[in-house]
């Protein structure tokens, strides 16, 4: 039995030859499913068309009565709730403590970078102190405040260089995370890779400088920034090691030399936490006070303008 498709658009018939068709060669209409040929219907009595209700209207198949036309003014029933009365739900959304501690990161690493430079006149004090009692006796008060200083410079300084560590950590991931929004791409990095990257030891003196350097591979000076400082955090990191073999040396030269290397750390460690510092102003278009840096051109002037405007001040002095 042979087989046709009809249509829905202008009612056409045309014979199933292969598979069937989907569009009317005549109008570019949807062609229905295939049927027999003796088993075709007519347009008013096929198995859907399509009907134009409004809104309110009752649902159901096929109303035989023309629609009633409405020839009132459209009007509403009442005011809409639409609009200009939009009520915008303004309420500040609470910080996390890791925005927080993000926020936080340029007030840690200049604190740390404070007391590690303080440290290392404490260091050295305690260095004279100790020379100076080869030949005389040292007064009690003034060993006890020597000690003092040291304490709360070298106590002060690791702890905020620790919490400043943890702020750096959050603010880059934060820092990575709208980047990478503002390029409409996505980080490749998850947020478990960096976190593990930055705490490990001896995995976190390489890693943390090649996240940064994914910040900044458009920023030459950034790059030149961010090796200079990751050379400073990777010598820092050999420093400790070479205290802790010094410390373990028997002797009072050794211990007297050993305040010396714990002076030269504290200044390397004040350093390491400055450039830090500048690294993420660096980072986030600002100056080291955290002040929006203004956008500087330097544009060539020939020496003849130059000649020109300092006559025209003479002339007007």
């Amino acid at each position: 039995m042979n087989q046709i498709q009809v249509c829905a658009r202008c009612a056409a018939r045309w014979p199933v030859i292969g598979p069937p068709a989907q569009w009317c060669p005549r109008c570019s209409g949807v062609l229905l499913v295939p049927v027999r040929s003796d088993a075709y219907l007519p347009p008013n009595r096929r198995g859907f068309r399509w009907i134009a209700r409004t809104p309110n209207a009752p649902r159901g198949v096929g109303d035989p009565r023309p629609p009633r036309q409405n020839l009132s003014t459209p009007h509403y029933d009442a005011v809409p709730q639409w609009g200009l009365t939009d009520i915008v739900d303004t309420t500040p959304v609470a910080e996390s403590r890791a925005e927080r501690m993000a926020d936080r990161v340029g007030s840690l690493l200049a604190l740390a970078t404070v007391l590690y430079g303080l440290a290392v006149f404490a260091e050295i004090g305690r260095y004279a102190i100790l020379v100076r009692n080869q030949t005389r006796l040292i007064p009690q008060m003034l060993l006890t405040a020597s000690d003092a200083a040291v304490y709360f410079t070298q106590l002060g300084g690791l702890l905020c260089a620790v919490l400043g560590a943890v702020a750096a950590v959050c603010w880059l991931l934060r820092q990575r995370r709208e980047q990478y929004a503002r390029e409409k791409r996505t980080d490749p990095r998850s947020r478990g890779e960096i976190i593990l990257g930055c705490a490990l030891p001896v995995l976190n003196l390489v890693m943390p400088a090649m996240y940064l350097l994914e910040l900044v591979r458009r920023d030459p000076r950034g790059v030149r920034l961010v090796k200079i400082w990751w050379a400073f955090w990777a010598f820092s990191g050999l420093l400790l090691v070479v205290n802790a073999y010094w410390r373990s040396r028997p002797g009072l030269q050794a211990m007297a030399d050993g305040v010396l290397l714990s002076a030269f750390i504290a200044l390397i460690a004040a350093l390491t936490a400055a450039l830090t510092l500048l690294v993420v102003r660096r980072i986030e278009h600002k100056d080291w006070r955290g002040e929006p840096e203004s956008a500087t051109r330097w544009v060539p002037v020939p020496r003849s303008v130059l000649e020109q405007s300092k006559e025209k001040e003479t002339a007007a002095l």
